[in-house]
């Protein structure tokens, strides 16, 4: 069996799994209690399940042993970096479980979420090679430790924060593993592209469920796994590659994510407040605020991730043109659905450029920082609602034209004149009746 066909066949068996697993683990979610309750920063008026994350995990598991399956041969370094990262994989989920469950304190959740990432480089799953987008690939030496520790923390609170609305995080893990997955075929690397292809199915699986209804959810165990998988991924799929270039595209396609974590431990620190307090003024929040319907505002910043992504392939890849072009158009249809909403906001609530972009990145000073003033998430999506509608009412208006007043006196009608006079008399039937 060719490695395209295995890869299109793991890619379909863990969609698959995926799919079929999702609504018996959102029963099992509400039988054993491990639900999401409605709150300031939630969309949901009612409990909805948290076990998400598990299904992904089993089905991306399956996928890694598929993947060592086909490839008996491996090497045996990489067998053993697999093993690793599955045993940490279940690690994640057990911790993240456990704070879906029991609400642990954030300082407790990144301790143990360091002990993961530290045992991931004691066992072998580290980075030893980087290279920056411009230069020869370096040893990084004992660095090496403490850098994998950051990236594989990074990318589970990356994935972790940017969980916010329904298909978010999910939709930008699927992208970075569709990133990977080109990486493996443009470096000839089976392993990467195999194991890859498992978490776009076992990701886009899930995401039928989350993104189209909104009854399950990753959870903190889904998000933090997603990004643990893919931070794993990248390392090794980066083994024996001097260009590291699955590194510098998993590290593309974590922008958004990233720049959400920036600019939420700025604005806090600005508000004094600690950087792991939870507020809404998350990029998501800002984009619904700013009058985007929320799928709106997910497929947005999924388009931002595709524009990143694709323009870091088109660095490393042969021919990159493919890449840079398609990406570029992407930005392109994402600039266009700004201005639009833009020119919405100007004619309701008299928005400036300037201002709309301002809110937008996060730099300017944000009233709802403010706990009192704080709306929340569903008060958010009300208020975008009914803007929206708003704008539909001031464009049928302007469509129709003002209203002629009642009861206008028969010499003031149009076509009358000062003797009274009405003009010609108008056809009394149909079209074309009435002439001669």
């Amino acid at each position: 069996m060719s490695n395209a066909l295995s890869a299109i066949l793991i890619f379909g068996a863990t969609g698959l799994a995926s799919w079929l697993l999702a609504r018996p683990a959102a029963w099992l979610g509400r039988r054993l209690g491990v639900v999401d309750h409605p709150g300031k920063r939630r969309t949901k008026r009612r409990p909805i399940p948290t076990t998400g994350g598990f299904v992904v995990f089993l089905a991306i598991v399956g996928a890694l042993l598929v993947t060592l399956r086909i490839h008996g041969s491996v090497e045996p370094e990489i067998a053993a970096k697999l093993a690793v990262l599955m045993a940490g994989g279940g690690a994640v989920v057990i911790l993240g479980m456990l704070d879906d469950k029991l609400n642990l304190s954030p300082q407790m959740k990144l301790g143990a979420q360091i002990a993961v990432a530290v045992a991931m480089a004691a066992g072998g799953v580290g980075i030893d090679r980087m290279r920056f987008l411009f230069g020869p690939a370096i040893d990084v030496g004992w660095f090496g430790y403490p850098l994998t520790v950051f990236w594989f923390v990074g990318f589970m609170n990356a994935i972790n924060l940017i969980d916010g609305l329904d298909g978010l995080a999910s939709g930008i893990a699927a992208i970075a593993a569709g990133g990977l997955v080109a990486v493996g075929i443009i470096n000839q690397n089976p392993i990467l592209y195999l194991m890859a292809a498992g978490m776009v199915g076992a990701t886009l699986g899930f995401l039928i469920h989350n993104f189209s209804k909104g009854n399950i959810y990753l959870g903190d165990a889904g998000s933090m796994v997603l990004g643990f998988f893919l931070a794993g991924g990248a390392i090794i799929g980066a083994y024996g590659d001097g260009a590291s270039n699955a590194l510098l595209v998993g590290a593309a396609c974590m922008v958004v994510p990233a720049f959400d974590v920036v600019t939420s431990i700025l604005r806090r620190r600005r508000a004094q407040r600690g950087i792991m307090t939870a507020d809404r003024s998350h990029i998501h929040h800002r984009l619904i605020r700013f009058g985007l319907h929320p799928k709106a505002a997910v497929v947005i910043l999924w388009g931002v991730t595709v524009f990143f992504g694709g323009q870091m392939l088109g660095f490393i890849a042969p021919h990159g043109i493919f890449y840079i072009v398609t990406s570029y158009v992407v930005a392109a249809l994402v600039v266009n659905e700004i201005s639009k909403q833009h020119r919405k906001n100007v004619r309701t609530i008299n928005s400036n450029l300037g201002r709309d972009l301002i809110d937008l990145i996060g730099v300017g000073s944000d009233a709802s920082e403010d706990d009192g003033d704080e709306m929340s998430l569903h008060e958010l999506i009300v208020a975008q609602i009914r803007r929206e509608a708003h704008h539909r009412k001031l464009a049928r208006r302007e469509v129709r034209g003002p209203l002629p007043a009642r009861g206008r006196p028969r010499d003031e009608r149009p076509g009358a004149d000062a003797s009274g006079d009405q003009g010609p008399a108008r056809p009394s039937g149909g079209e074309g009746e009435g002439e001669e």
